[in-house]
């Protein structure tokens, strides 16, 4: 690969910033389950959300979300998605895009990164360890992003 950057760079450099800050920041026991319950674990973090708002919200990728379920959503659409994206629009443009190893770094780094996140949603404690093209020839082979991050992870969507 080489070290020129591509026209993507910028993007990419900006979507990787932001699966990183929600990976760090992004705290599933601050949603209620798909039942309306407070997540939480044995440590009290379900004691803490009762004594917020019944409809609290945290920004997960720009959008509101007040369950586990809303979020695993919006990680794969609005987190990884756009990830994918971007790889699988300059993968297939019109001119050849070759990304710098720093921006493959970035699209990996991303991809794992937002894959923790809906892993979290799920109830998984995981370190995934895809990369951007692996979950590019999956959405191309199930056309749903969602589908890609419950493969990623090894987590399954409930479809009721």
């Amino acid at each position: 690969m080489t070290g020129t950057r591509s026209r993507y760079a910028d993007r990419i450099a900006s979507l990787a910033a932001e699966a990183r800050v929600a990976r760090k920041r992004f705290d599933p026991d601050s949603l209620r389950d798909d039942d309306g319950n407070e997540s939480g674990n044995a440590d009290g973090a379900s004691e803490r959300a009762n004594d917020r708002s019944q409809h609290a919200e945290v920004a997960l990728a720009g959008t509101g979300v007040s369950t586990l379920a809303e979020a695993a959503l919006v990680a794969a659409r609005d987190g990884l998605g756009p990830v994918v994206g971007v790889y699988v629009e300059a993968r297939t443009a019109d001119e050849p895009v070759r990304f710098s190893g720093r921006e493959l770094d970035r699209l990996h780094a991303a991809t794992s990164d937002w894959l923790a996140v809906y892993a979290r949603c799920r109830g998984v404690a995981a370190d995934p360890d895809a990369t951007v093209r692996e979950a590019a020839e999956l959405l191309v082979d199930t056309h749903d992003i969602t589908d890609v991050a419950a493969l990623l992870t090894g987590t399954h969507r409930d479809d009721s």
